[in-house]
């Protein structure tokens, strides 16, 4: 698989394509702690804008059957590139979703999901609604580096913006890696 493809999987999902999940909810069940995903749609999305309908396919197989524990192996081929992974749910339906999202990650799709923090947020027990973190509930840095990067995305340099993104690992590992990571973001939006 050339580099490209690779950069074009790996790309962050922008913010509205991002939603939150009920992880765990405090003891006193005012608060939950939400993890960031996207559905399987964004995930199909992606790998045709990556590679085009033609350059991927999937296959999968059900490993456990029984109701309300539901097990799917998923073998998603992509340019030749074979990777696979086990997905759970509740429905058979949850499990193939699982498994394809958990298989994509492999390639790249989805991955920097897994930087965003954890966040705690306000919770009705009720009914199980939670307001979601604002704009991912990342730190301000992450927040100012996905709208250059998506400012980049707009100007026709998304791949360039991608790299820069693939050799600092996400958003850099200390903070003087997250500024000298927003410097060549925002030099590249000059050029």
């Amino acid at each position: 698989m050339d580099q490209d493809a690779w950069l074009a999987l790996a790309e962050p999902f922008p913010e509205s394509e991002i939603q939150w999940r009920v992880e765990a909810v405090s003891k006193d069940k005012k608060r939950a702690l939400v993890v960031p995903y996207v559905d399987a749609r964004a995930v199909l999305d992606r790998l045709d804008e990556a590679v085009g309908p033609g350059g991927w396919f999937d296959a999968y197989q059900p490993l456990v059957l029984e109701k309300g524990a539901y097990q799917v192996k998923c073998r998603l081929t992509v340019l030749g590139v074979t990777k696979e992974d086990v997905g759970e749910g509740e429905s058979l339906k949850a499990a193939f979703s699982d498994a394809l999202k958990r298989a994509a990650v492999k390639f790249g799709v989805g991955r920097h999901l897994y930087r965003i923090e954890k966040t705690w947020v306000p919770y009705d027990e009720a009914t199980g609604r939670f307001t979601p973190p604002g704009r991912g509930g990342k730190p301000e840095p992450q927040e100012l580096i996905d709208r250059l990067v998506e400012r980049l995305r707009q100007a026709g340099k998304g791949k360039e913006a991608a790299r820069i993104l693939t050799r600092y690992g996400g958003y850099g590992k200390t903070p003087e890696e997250t500024r000298r990571l927003y410097g060549e973001l925002r030099a590249l939006l000059k050029e």
